[in-house]
């Protein structure tokens, strides 16, 4: 692609500087009666402040969205977080020190990011943004506004963290990753009991840390994923360079999977396999003495460097896409077999959330129609006989599916798909609601704006937002 021509996408990467509340939707089609609740959706949203443009993507302030569907009809609202990094954004009107892979006139340590634009998640009835930092932000689920930054005091020496903590809906515990730079360095398992009180369950020391976007639990067991992407411990400390330049790609080092037991935080094994890299675990589960892990494999970190704003530029590609990539783990054998599952290439793959920990045959994912584009096609994937659905429209490029099941004891994979597309020639986003099952499109609710690209989402039914 020609770097000098602007990609027809490149307003999904432009700043967004209006805020709304309760604006109401124009709806094309008809909303599903059952579909009653709110859709809550995060990723970067301001990439320019102060004459200064931000040199990654992800270093985009982070900008909360919601979208209401009840019996009158649909409403949107989005809100800046006010975090103390966009605070002081706008306080000295430049782009704070301590950026994900932006430059900065200061400098100043990667942990004071609290710009939690990467993830955002329900626990114990509090919406709650997260980043690459151990810490979160609180918001309201009405307004939207920032109740406050939590951070986790109690983790000392710990300077980045997974985004993706991982729920036991059958105990109600959640666990989360983080790497620490301290003594020892390494990584760092905790838990947390349905009444919020966090342990740390291990510590597990390393003199290299990797990448750690996400991980697995099983009911018996904690998979670490550890591609050749790592960082000295204390490099990630340092104040001189952007959080993500800490990294180096080594091939040659091929990748562990640590295995780590879920009851006692003992290291079961440390086995070695294929370098890859992953930012997206989709499910795992026991099999006997076997883990079955899946997630979402690219053959190299480049994704990365594809979202870099070059020279205030949006991003023009090659934007890879991840195959789906199940670890068979034999644990008393020590063998780990890498096998691709039968879908096409996607990223924010997701199962029937019904079906966490446990085997499951149905698989969503965003995904290019052609190697190396951008994601504009929405696919349901049976990955017992590689048959799959797509949705896909002209000039459309969706975001990450959610799948909002009809039932709660209904078959897997039923009910509906949501997902927020950006329409270039509309110049406008919509929420677009897909019967999960045949996806074919049941309804279109037009925003009055068009919403940068986003990053992850969850629906929050009626009973449980009030």
């Amino acid at each position: 692609m020609n770097p000098r021509v602007a990609p027809k996408y490149g307003i999904g990467f432009a700043s967004l500087l209006d805020e709304a509340s309760n604006a109401p939707l124009s709806i094309m089609g008809i909303v599903p009666p059952g579909l009653v609740g709110t859709m809550y959706r995060i990723g970067p949203g301001r990439f320019q402040i102060g004459g200064f443009t931000d040199g990654h993507w992800l270093d985009g302030f982070a900008l909360v969205s919601s979208i209401s569907f009840g019996p009158r009809g649909a409403t949107c609202s989005n809100r800046f977080l006010a975090s103390s990094w966009y605070r002081r954004a706008l306080m000295e009107d430049a782009i704070p020190a301590g950026a994900f892979d932006s430059r900065s006139i200061h400098r100043g340590h990667h942990l004071s990011n609290d710009n939690a634009n990467m993830n955002i998640t329900i626990w114990r009835n509090e919406l709650e943004a997260l980043g690459d930092t151990p810490q979160s932000i609180l918001i309201d689920r009405v307004t939207l506004a920032t109740i406050r930054t939590r951070p986790w005091a109690h983790l000392r020496r710990c300077c980045a963290s997974s985004p993706h903590p991982v729920f036991d809906h059958m105990t109600g515990e959640r666990f989360d990753l983080l790497l620490s730079s301290g003594e020892p360095a390494g990584y760092v398992i905790t838990v947390t009991s349905p009444e919020g009180t966090t342990r740390r369950l291990c510590t597990l020391p390393s003199s290299r840390l990797g990448y750690m976007h996400s991980f697995s639990v099983t009911p018996r067991w904690i998979v670490l994923v550890e591609g050749p992407f790592t960082a000295y411990p204390r490099s990630l400390s340092s104040s001189r360079r952007p959080y993500l330049r800490n990294y180096v790609w080594d091939a040659g080092r091929g990748t562990r999977i640590l295995v780590v037991d879920r009851r006692t935080g003992a290291l079961k094994a440390t086995l070695p396999t294929r370098p890859l890299f992953a930012l997206h675990h989709i499910n795992a589960w026991d099999d006997g003495d076997r883990i079955l892990v899946d997630l979402a494999a690219y053959a190299d970190p480049s994704i990365l460097d594809s979202l870099t704003f070059d020279h205030g530029e949006v991003p023009a590609g090659d934007f890879p896409a991840p195959l789906a990539t199940r670890l068979v783990i034999d644990v008393e054998h020590k063998k780990v077999l890498c096998l691709p599952l039968k879908c096409p290439p996607g990223e924010f793959c997701m199962i029937d959330a019904r079906f966490s920990m446990r085997p499951h045959t149905i698989l969503f994912a965003a995904g290019p129609t052609r190697t190396g584009q951008l994601i504009d096609r929405l696919c349901r994937s049976d990955l017992t006989t590689g048959r799959f659905i797509e949705w896909s429209s002209d000039n459309c490029f969706p975001g990450a599916p959610i799948l909002v099941p009809a039932a709660a004891d209904g078959p897997e994979g039923e009910g509906w798909l949501l997902s927020v597309v950006l329409d270039v020639r509309e110049q406008r986003s919509f929420v677009l609601i897909l019967n999960a099952t045949t996806m074919t499109e049941q309804a279109r609710a037009w925003l009055p704006c068009a919403l940068p690209f986003g990053l992850h989402a969850l629906f929050v039914p009626e009973e449980t937002t009030k």
